[in-house]
């Protein structure tokens, strides 16, 4: 396949293509202002005012003339936010949409933003902002110039996260700068039905608090119910909104007799129904518009053989709201859905289930036709029949929107309908579990995109023309299954279990469909959709035992944090320099490479790795200072000098998190996590320091006050419960983190500037670092210096850290150096850390304590060895300007900098060191490696199909490879003697060859029904055993290659370690039943019970050289030790390990054993 078949002649420029000459149509837009606005702020169109959802013309009229009059008669005294609040179903948004319809036939309509649950995927709270921007840009003379002028200025604009930053920088610095001088709106409905908590605080908080800022014409009106956070944060704001509840308003049983009237007009002209029906009807409402409004919508509906108009009002009647219950519209819901449905009837309720299921599971509505796509590709997938015309939706018109038209959306009319079909305790028979449906999505989806994607999806002409320039009708060849299936089919894997068929259609998506994914992401301007996707298809298949789905998955994440940026920019350069730039050993290579023969080739410069740096971090805009990683390694926060604020990042992705933590007056020195990672302290300039929830971002208490010049150094104690804190005061105090009180007297005996703070793993030791050149160690329950100061820096001691078990403690330090220290005895061990070229400014021990990073003003990271001293690897290098802050992730394989140069960076920790050059000629992955036993050869095992043998010594391969097997060679092994060789495939296969000629021994050893994925020789060399994906464990002779016996069956699951003990008499296997089975050599029959304890599968066992032990690896990252005799455990399993253990074994003397981790990256 051919990327761009008409493309020639590249010119490459540092990495940029700068000419690409061949037959090429270039787009010439001619984009007015209305254009430019859409492709830029990607506003929601569907949450803009709905006919449909408006008052009956006459009613409601005191509230719409009162909130017409607080936004048209402005006085300086009025509040500019008006805040509409009731319960579920009482009309407040077709009050909103009334009023918004209202005053855009007035020309003062500024924006309007209808959030809904059903929409929760697409109508978020940094949406609304876009949406409300571009309807400002509309409707108001110059705003549009302002706001593209600020978007072209500072592109990173659209890139924040910041709720804040964004209503800002769209919403309040354009209004600032343009003179308008009419009335303008602002309508926020629903405000409620924003599922992010935190989002819609921040949300409501600048509605509200920072109203003011507007000129004086800006008004703001929000409904919404009365959450808790919504009340909360309305209770305590300094601007407090005018607010109106719609339960106190008056009239509103004549509201809905007219409406109710108004819809019962027809039964009313043909006598089925009366006024006094109408009266009655809108009297047992009890102000709830949602009721009498699915009533009328109900008796709408077909009626049943037998059942007349007046038959369903009168019951309908007994079913109306009390303000005693809890969920007034729930019996109303179950009437209507046992009318339709037969619960009785097992077909009519499957068929129920599976559509209202999709509908519910949906992450944005979908039409029927899409819905019906979706289920066709599921039950195509799992070779069942399915329905193509639709037998449920159509009937559910008074509770659903959408029913009557197979090509618009579907969804609850009400949120209320949806919460009662999702609680099994208010539905019933008629409960949904979202399971179904999010099933149906997500197979349905990848089935879709494995059929429907393919190269170049829109026919794009030319690389020369940006995303943002493209005219909107090259997205219309992209289906609306086929976006919803592009940017949500991840969303569905969270509420499924893993299983062997979707995780089969997950790798063939993957493997062969990912690029062209991306490319139709890169259109959609969803390229955000890479990270997350990825982020949840590891979680979610982290119990699974697919390495090779695992580190395709990594690696295009890696690739989209590369390229990114070339995805938002221009589609096609996806290919064009994406492909291109591709590393030598990527496992990307073989995917996504080899289909394009005509790529440009790379002279020089060409990486064969991803680089170590792996996200940059960008949004202060002054000196980062400090920097920390959250407890579980997915939050990094940083301080600045920048407008004295606090940011928090996604780790994964580098986006910024929720808006800036503002508070102190001056800039911030140091910022760290609680232990549980809820709070992030953080100590200023201005001598305070402040607890933040890290949640909200809001400040917890009041600042921490007593530091009589600026605080240098937070941290919190491992409990949570104090902080300590060192300052330019000559002083370190002790604070309690929930009362905010200094516990104590200070820490007193440095004679210069305290500069860093740290406590120990215990909580009972406190170290500081002091310009006075020294490190103190401190008893943290009374306060006394513990020994002598530290001493041996020749300057000031700018960091200290103590290591993960308390005993060691390092200290950098302006002299270049860094120290390792014993905790206990105050001497220096070993020699200082020497490298740096400049002032060190921060130290920090990795978790398991064997390494020590460090930053410095040298602009560099680097990583020692905590026990050698010895500096690990390369310099990082990447910073501009002095390197502030390091630390090492919880897990230890990455590392954060914050650096002068504003950024944050992060880092792979891992340096993974080789010796001599790597054993190159297998053309696809090594599934299995093996020392020959004098330890000169090795022999490996390739997806390759092939075996190859090759010189420890030299590294070079000894004669041609071993080939045969018809699909990968998934283990091998020498012989004793190391004269043969064993090999198991995924072809069923056990194969045995000559070691000295390469030859096949013999005719392969069949009866395996599904894949051998262990093998191994008896001490003897006589026999083989073999395990499998079939269950089963066979022994064969070697000799003869016939099967000794029947297979060892046993295990529940697949089998994927075995191994003889040193007497043969034995032999030992793990499976992904999460057990260790012991089995007799000569009689095949298990020896005593399963060894039990792994609560994950167990990937790797072997016998210890005197055969009484036997060792266990398992993917729940523990190394067992059990007695082979009797099947016990011995002593505690060994953990510690953060990752899948692969593989496992005993030294050959017996004493120590070696387990090999699972690579994540």
């Amino acid at each position: 396949m051919s990327s761009f078949s008409n493309a020639h002649d590249f010119t490459i420029n540092d990495g940029k293509f700068s000419n690409i000459q061949g037959n090429q149509y270039n787009f010439v837009p001619q984009e007015n202002i209305k254009q430019k606005l859409a492709n830029k702020l990607n506003p929601d169109l569907n949450a803009h005012i709905q006919a449909d959802k408006e008052c009956l013309e006459g009613t409601r009229i005191q509230i719409i003339e009162k909130i017409t009059q607080w936004a048209m008669n402005r006085k300086d005294d009025t509040p500019q936010a008006f805040i509409l609040h009731g319960a579920a179903g009482t009309g407040k948004s077709a009050i909103s949409h009334t009023i918004g319809k209202k005053f855009k036939k007035m020309n003062c309509l500024g924006g309007f933003f209808c959030f809904n649950r059903t929409f929760h995927g697409e109508r978020t709270a940094t949406r609304a902002i876009q949406s409300i921007a571009y309807n400002l840009g509309l409707n108001v003379p110059g705003f549009a110039d302002a706001l593209i002028k600020a978007m072209d200025n500072d592109p990173y604009i659209l890139k924040s996260t910041s709720i804040k930053e964004n209503w800002e920088n769209l919403v309040l610095k354009p209004a600032e700068i343009v003179n308008h001088s009419g009335p303008l709106v602002i309508i926020i409905d629903a405000l409620d039905e924003c599922s992010n908590v935190a989002e819609r605080g921040t949300l409501i908080t600048s509605l509200t608090e920072e109203a003011h800022k507007f000129p004086n014409n800006y008004c703001f009106l929000v409904t919404s119910r009365r959450e808790n956070d919504i009340v909360d944060i309305l209770q305590t704001c300094s601007n407090p909104p005018q607010s109106e509840d719609i339960a106190q308003l008056k009239q509103t049983e004549d509201d809905i007799y007219h409406f109710v009237h108004h819809r019962m007009k027809y039964f009313i002209r043909h006598h089925s129904l009366n006024e006094d029906h109408c009266k009655a009807l809108a009297k047992m409402a009890e102000g709830y518009f949602q009721w009498a409004f699915t009533v009328c919508n109900a008796l709408h509906q077909i009626n049943k053989p037998g059942v007349n108009v007046k038959k369903k009002f009168s019951h309908f009647m007994t079913l109306g709201p009390n303000s005693s219950d809890l969920y007034p519209l729930d019996k109303l819901y179950k009437s209507i859905f046992e009318s339709i449905f037969d619960a009785s009837d097992e077909d009519i309720m499957n068929a129920y289930r599976k559509a209202v299921s999709q509908v519910l599971a949906a992450s944005i509505p979908l039409s029927q036709v899409s819905l019906t796509s979706l289920k066709l590709a599921h039950g195509k997938q799992n070779g069942e029949e399915e329905e193509e015309e639709d037998v449920v939706i159509r009937y559910l018109g008074s509770l659903f929107v959408g029913t009557d038209r197979p090509d618009i959306p579907v969804w609850p009319v009400h949120t209320s309908i949806r919460d009662f079909l999702l609680d099994g305790k208010r539905s019933g028979e008629y409960a949904i579990n979202l399971v179904e449906g999010h099933t149906i999505l997500a197979v349905g989806s990848l089935k879709i995109m494995i059929e429907k994607l393919h190269f170049n999806m829109c026919n794009l002409k030319s690389s020369y023309v940006r995303n943002s320039d493209l005219p909107s009708e090259v997205v219309k060849v992209i289906t609306p299954e086929l976006t919803y299936a592009c940017c949500f089919w991840d969303q569905h894997l969270q509420a499924i279990e893993p299983n062997r068929s979707l995780m089969d259609l997950i790798n063939e998506f993957i493997s062969g469909f990912s690029l062209y994914w991306m490319e139709v992401l890169s259109i959609l301007n969803r390229v955000n959709v890479i990270f997350r996707s990825m982020e949840i298809l590891k979680w979610w298949m982290a119990c699974s035992v697919d390495v090779d789905l695992e580190i395709l998955v990594n690696e295009i994440t890696k690739f989209a944090e590369v390229f990114g940026n070339v995805l938002v920019d221009s589609t096609p350069h996806l290919y064009l320099s994406g492909l291109l730039f591709i590393p030598k050993k990527s496992r990307l290579q073989n995917v996504y490479c080899l289909n394009f023969s005509r790529l440009a080739s790379l002279c020089s410069g060409h990486n064969s790795w991803w680089p170590q740096l792996q996200v940059v971090l960008q949004g202060h805009t002054s000196s980062i200072t400090s920097v920390a990683f959250s407890p579980d390694g997915k939050r990094i926060v940083s301080g600045s000098h920048d407008k004295s604020s606090v940011k928090i990042w996604n780790a994964e992705t580098g986006r910024q998190e929720g808006d800036p933590l503002e508070g102190h007056t001056y800039s911030v020195t140091s910022v760290a996590f609680s232990p549980d990672g809820k709070r992030i302290v953080s100590g200023s300039y201005d001598k305070s320091v402040k607890i933040w929830n890290a949640e909200t971002g809001r400040p917890e208490g009041d600042p921490l006050e007593g530091h009589t010049s600026l605080v240098s150094s937070v941290a919190f104690s491992p409990d949570g419960k104090r902080i300590v804190s060192g300052s330019y005061d000559k002083s370190v105090k002790i604070w309690n983190a929930e009362t905010g009180r200094q516990e104590g007297d200070p820490l007193e005996g440095h004679t210069d500037w305290v500069r860093s703070v740290a406590f120990s793993p215990d909580g009972k030791r406190i170290v500081s670092g002091s310009d006075d050149k020294s490190v103190r160690i401190w008893n943290s329950e009374t306060g006394r210096q513990e020994g002598d100061p530290l001493e041996g820096h020749t300057s000031s001691v700018t960091s200290v850290a103590f290591s993960p078990d308390g005993k060691r403690i390092v200290s950098g330090s302006y002299d270049m150096s860094v120290r390792i220290w014993n905790a206990e005895t105050g001497r220096q061990e070993g020699d200082p850390l020497e490298g740096h070229t400049s002032c060190i400014r921060s130290v920090a021990f990795s978790p398991d304590g064997k390494r020590i990073v460090s930053g410095s003003d040298d602009k560099s990271v680097r990583i020692w060895n905590s026990e050698t001293g010895r500096q690990e690897g390369d310099p990082l290098e990447g910073h501009t300007y002095s390197v502030t802050s390091v630390a090492f992730s919880p897990d230890g394989k990455r590392i954060v900098s914050g650096s002068y140069d504003k950024s944050v960076k992060i880092w792979n920790a891992e340096t993974g060191r080789q010796e001599g050059d790597p054993l190159e000629g297998h053309t696809d992955w090594v599934r299995s490696v093996a020392f020959s036993p004098d330890g000169k050869r090795i022999v490996s095992g390739s997806d390759d199909k092939s075996v190859r043998i090759w010189n420890s010594e030299t590294g070079r391969q000894e004669g041609d490879p071993l080939e045969g097997h018809t699909s990968s060679v998934s283990s091998v092994a020498f012989s004793p003697d190391g004269k043969r060789i064993v090999s198991g495939s995924y072809d069923k296969s056990v194969r045995i060859w000559n070691a000295e000629t390469g030859r096949p021994e013999g005719d392969p050893l069949e009866g395996h029904t599904d894949w051998v994925t262990s093998v191994a020789f008896s001490l003897d060399g006589k026999r083989i055993v073999s395990g499998s994906d079939d269950n089963s464990v066979r022994i064969w002779n070697a000799e003869t290659g016939r099967s000794e016996g029947d297979p060892r069956e046993g295990h529940t699951s697949q089998v994927r370690s075995v191994a003889f003990s040193p007497d043969g008499k034995r032999i030992v296997s793990g499976s992904h039943d999460k057990s260790v089975r012991i089995w007799n050599a000569e009689t095949g029959r298990p020896e005593g019970n399963p060894l039990e304890g792994h609560t994950s599968l167990v990937t790797s066992v072997a016998f210890s050289p005197d055969g009484k032990r036997i060792v266990s690896g398992s993917y729940d990252k523990s190394v067992k030790i059990w007695n082979a005799e009797t099947g016990s455990p011995q002593g505690d399993p060994l953990e510690g390990h953060t990752s899948w253990i692969t593989s496992v074994a005993f030294s050959p003397d017996g004493k120590r054993i070696v387990s090999i981790l699972q690579l994540q990256y």
